[in-house]
């Protein structure tokens, strides 16, 4: 399983959609879906631990 296909997984598992947890997590929902679809590698590392901060994971687990 990918980086990628596991934070999404996490996000689906805790909402019923990828843009209800943009809106309620306060990230863009396009930031969200680039960071998904390029993967997580490319994204800043403020932006991954915003994600993992509110899913309560830890970005290391990725």
């Amino acid at each position: 399983m990918t980086r990628e296909w596991a934070l999404r997984k996490a996000i689906l598992d805790r909402y019923p959609s990828l843009r209800q947890f943009a809106l309620e997590s306060n990230i863009p929902y396009s930031t969200l879906l680039t960071l998904l679809s390029r993967g997580v590698g490319g994204a800043s590392f403020d932006l991954v631990v915003q994600i993992c901060k509110h899913l309560n994971i830890d970005p290391r687990e990725l």
